[in-house]
């Protein structure tokens, strides 16, 4: 009987235990492999909105740390045009909605006449007129899930709105969203004069480092609000920071759950077998080679366990992108490096919770072991 042949007779002589301990192991790998990817594809979500506006700054609050920063006063935007180099300043007011049969959309007021609009690409219908109060645009995942076509209904809270048309967009976030003129959306939320992001676009000849002083003196000048590139999107939303750790929390619980559950399917199959212990220990082999087929074991769960784990957090993914809750908001970034990532946590996990077993079942001694009922 060879090695490897030894080491998974061993297993398959408990075949519930070790089943039990994949199943634990898998749980573990598919958190973290769903929730990863999810909290990966929230961040470029959003850094995809900004990269197809165009956009080279975004102002907005940091005093706050809920999803959609706090209101603050648009007549900032007008001062900020004064500045040399900026180009144009757009304001933009969001929230999110419960509308009809979707639990949770956004819903995004532009200003009129500025350039937002020009990325959207028209599949039905109209764009709204800029000083429309009842009309609103759908993208196309939206549309999908209201079952909304160019010329429908939509009530938003109690104020009924005219689907001008339907839009698609490079940005994913926008596809599941409405969006209207920003007085419209003003009136709305009943927060005239109001915004909750500046889109700021800058020069063609503004230099890096002529980008970075603007950036400096909005922080400086304007008191609880921050200007932040579209690169470094994620170290300035709180949402997506709030994602990330929940990500991290709820994965790191799942592992440690894993390596007990390995610890405690490999230690008992260690104390099961002290007898065959000793006598491999009494017909020579050596402590080294004891050690090895019993982490061996432990990994070769571990590696089955993260096997199905990625096949878990990928089916959970699709299953949590088709939900109305998630569906048209982003769409998770299962990569291979996060799947290798993956992998690496599971042989980890075994590593973790086969080393204590390995060595009480090297460290025996072969008469003990053979006295043992």
């Amino acid at each position: 009987m060879s090695f490897l042949t030894l080491i998974l007779k061993n297993l398959m002589r408990r075949r519930s235990r070790s089943l039990l301990t994949i199943i634990g192991i898998a749980i573990g790998i598919g958190a973290v492999v769903a929730l990863t990817s999810l909290a990966w594809g929230f961040e470029r979500g959003w850094t995809n909105v900004y990269k197809a506006r165009g956009t080279d700054l975004i102002v907005t609050k940091t005093t706050t740390r809920s999803a959609m920063p706090s209101p603050f006063s648009a007549g900032i935007g007008n001062e900020l045009k004064a500045i040399p180099k900026i180009r144009e300043v757009a304001g933009i007011l969001s929230d999110m909605f419960s509308v009809e049969d979707s639990p949770s959309l956004v819903v995004i007021g532009w200003e009129p006449g500025t350039s937002l609009w020009e990325h959207l690409n028209l599949v039905q219908g109209h764009m709204p007129a800029p000083a429309a109060k009842n009309e609103l645009l759908l993208g196309s995942i939206a549309a999908e899930m209201l079952g909304k076509k160019a010329g429908g209904k939509v009530q938003i809270e109690s104020v009924e709105f005219i689907v001008a048309g339907v839009f698609s967009s490079s940005a994913l976030v926008e596809n599941g969203a409405a969006i209207m003129p920003l007085p419209a959306m003003q009136a709305l939320t009943e927060r005239e004069g109001m915004v909750n992001f500046l889109d700021v676009r800058m020069s063609p000849d503004t230099k890096p480092h002529e980008l970075a002083q603007i950036r400096d003196s909005i922080k400086s000048k304007y008191k609880g609000l921050t200007a932040f590139d579209p690169g470094t999107v994620a170290q300035s939303s709180a949402a997506i920071q709030i994602a990330k750790a929940m990500s991290l929390a709820t994965s790191f619980i799942a592992l440690v759950v894993g390596a007990v559950g390995v610890m405690n399917t490999i230690l008992m199959s260690v104390f099961e077998r002290l007898r065959e212990i000793g006598v491999l220990l009494a017909i020579g082999w050596r402590r080294g080679r004891i050690l090895r087929m019993i982490l061996l074991e432990s990994l070769a769960l571990s590696f089955i366990g993260g096997i199905a784990g990625c096949l878990i957090g990928i089916g959970g993914v699709k299953i949590l992108e088709a939900t109305p809750w998630i569906r048209g908001k982003l769409v998770g970034e299962v990569t291979p490096e996060l799947l290798g990532v993956s992998m690496l946590i599971a042989f980890g996990l075994g590593a973790l919770g086969g080393v204590y077993p390995a060595w009480i079942g090297s460290r025996m001694s072969p008469v003990n072991a053979l006295r043992h009922e």
